[in-house]
């Protein structure tokens, strides 16, 4: 079984600022991408509405609900 993932917390994203280090962000469009992410060690992981327009073919993304963002 893994390890409980380490919790990212601002100081610690401040601290790699502070040392040059690279911080890894993604954007996920769906549960399974975000799984695999997590996975891979990603330390941010951006979701939002756009998926109504990128994933869903929406033309905008007002009729975007929760539901798609979180399933």
């Amino acid at each position: 079984m893994s390890e409980p993932r380490k919790k990212i917390t601002l100081p610690y994203l401040f601290d790699k600022v502070r040392k040059g280090e690279p911080i890894t962000w993604l954007t996920c469009y769906d549960y399974p991408t975000a799984y695999l992410q997590e996975q891979a060690g990603i330390e941010m992981i951006l979701v939002g509405d756009s998926l109504g327009m990128t994933m869903l073919g929406y033309e905008s993304t007002l009729p975007v609900t929760m539901e798609d963002m979180i399933s």
